[in-house]
């Protein structure tokens, strides 16, 4: 930095790197982001090594059984207890969460389709690690998508160094161990000297040889250890991150994007889908030059396209979230016109959506119902109620807050229960059986492929199906187990009442 003539005192460089200190230029130390600090407010004591060696101990008994069920749901009921108990959670919303991460953890004793318990397994980490990330302050309902981002990185980095924070309180009593190195030198010495021992008398006496007889399966041994380890350290990780410093508010970045730019996007999806919601109209004005224009018919343009619109609806909403958070507008013009703008753009996603359910339903209709199709219809739904939530917030719904994420992530959480309660695989199945008294068909190929959740609903089919059919049905729900004596970390409710649901009705 050669010239520094003029230069006043903290002046930065043109490239703002360097500052002026009055007598040279020094380097800018640039702040370590929020999202990387890991400072601790809380030293771990040995409560937190006894507390996340007993969950490891829950978790191997729990995943050695290799299914899911009781023992799963009782291990993440411990560790929101011990998040609670030990990670000092003192807020009502931390709290909150932790219960709702534990009633998505007893989904999995109740559930046995993966289309529920992977979403619940996930759904249950996530409000632990949230309720551990707001442990002091924060709130899920004033978060940005800045600093959604910023807390999972930071809690993924915490969780990550679980290990080093269950090691503190061990390296801090090192100088008590020292009194026991006498003890451990006598052993080092000894269990030579008792193998040659022991190894003479056992080769004298075949009783005595019988007590040294340890059948150990190395395999099962090393399984249980990794299951030992994983538990402890993913509760090791959540305590820390409950310990740690509280991360302050996290704005957006401070790049903008124009007022023209931001305009000129909208302005062109406003345009595609403007002529997108024409050709429905002419579509469903019965436009058959239209259509064989195209080179489709009628049926085959009712039934195709669904999964391409709701991959619209998607990218259209993060563009538009993208859009209401970077832009910088220059004045109220500016402002009005880009809600106009988003509000109409927002409606014609709207139509889109309901446009891509229709047509599924449509081919549900012709070929049936599937778990795929369900969640599609549901994802439909969903994402609806965002598009509704963000042209709430575009139009200036609480300014103060930032309340859209943490109002999408309940939603999702809310459909995700109410999913639970309504056992998807059961609802498919009585999708297909009241389809079947009409079309006299069914796939009970499709339907022998689902879990044990659907057993029940197969066996219970209307008396109005084709008698072929019930049979069919019949064979399917009854190939599976009639005895179900699992060990208690196995048992799974939806088993149970498959089991029962077969005694009774194969």
């Amino acid at each position: 930095m050669s010239d520094d003539a003029g230069a006043h005192i903290g002046q930065l460089s043109p490239d703002r790197k360097w500052r002026w200190d009055g007598a040279a230029w020094m380097p800018v130390h640039v702040p370590m982001p929020a999202w990387a600090n890991l400072k601790l407010r809380v030293r771990p004591t040995w409560t937190v090594v006894a507390s996340a060696l007993a969950v490891g101990l829950l978790a191997d008994q729990a995943l050695r059984v290799g299914s899911v069920g009781l023992g799963v749901s009782v291990s993440l009921a411990c560790v929101a207890l011990a998040l609670v108990r030990v990670g000092r959670l003192r807020r009502v919303e931390s709290w909150l969460l932790t219960a709702a991460a534990t009633a998505f953890g007893v989904w999995l004793t109740v559930r046995a389709s993966p289309w529920l318990l992977w979403p619940d397994v996930a759904a249950t980490f996530a409000l632990l690690c949230f309720a551990a990330s707001i442990a002091v302050r924060g709130s899920i309902l004033d978060i940005g998508i800045a600093e959604a981002v910023a807390r999972s990185i930071n809690a993924s980095l915490h969780v990550v160094a679980g290990s080093v924070f269950l090691a503190r309180p061990i390296i801090r009593t090192r100088t008590h161990l020292a009194a026991v190195a006498p003890v451990a030198r006598g052993f080092l010495i000894a269990i030579p000297i008792a193998a040659v021992l022991a190894g003479l008398l056992a080769s004298a006496d075949p009783i005595f040889a019988s007590f040294l007889r340890i059948n150990l399966d190395f395999g099962r041994l090393a399984l249980d250890v990794v299951y030992i380890v994983t538990g402890s350290l993913v509760l090791a990780g959540l305590l820390r991150l409950a310990s740690a410093q509280p991360i302050d508010p996290v704005d957006g970045p401070v790049w903008r994007l124009g007022t023209t730019e931001a305009l000129v996007v909208l302005a062109v999806l406003d345009t595609i889908f403007g002529a997108f919601a024409i050709a429905q109209a002419i579509g469903a004005s019965g436009g058959s030059d239209a259509l064989r224009s195209a080179g489709v018919s009628y049926a085959d343009y009712a039934r195709s396209g669904f999964f391409q619109l709701l991959w619209v609806a998607g990218i259209t909403l993060v563009v538009l979230v993208a859009c209401s958070r970077i832009t910088g507008f220059a004045g109220r013009t500016g402002r009005r016109t880009f809600v106009v703008l988003a509000e109409t753009a927002i409606a014609l996603t709207l139509l889109i959506v309901l446009v891509a359910s229709t047509r599924l339903s449509l081919y549900e209709s012709a070929y049936g119902f599937t778990m795929l199709r369900l969640y599609s219809h549901i994802f439909a739904g969903g994402i609806a109620v965002v598009f509704l939530l963000l042209a709430a917030d575009v139009a200036g719904l609480l300014p103060r807050r930032r309340w859209f994420v943490g109002a999408t992530a309940i939603i999702a959480l809310g459909l995700l229960m109410a999913l639970n309660f309504a056992n998807p695989e059961a609802v498919v199945v009585g999708l297909n059986t009241n389809r079947a008294i009409t079309t006299h068909n069914v796939d009970a190929q499709y339907l022998s492929q689902l879990s044990s959740d659907a057993a029940p609903a197969l066996l219970a089919a209307p008396s109005q199906v084709d008698a072929s059919l019930r049979q069919d049905l019949k064979a399917v729900a009854c190939a599976g187990p009639r005895a179900y004596a699992p060990s208690p970390a196995a048992f799974n409710w939806a088993e149970a009442e498959a089991a029962n649901a077969r005694r009774r009705g194969c």
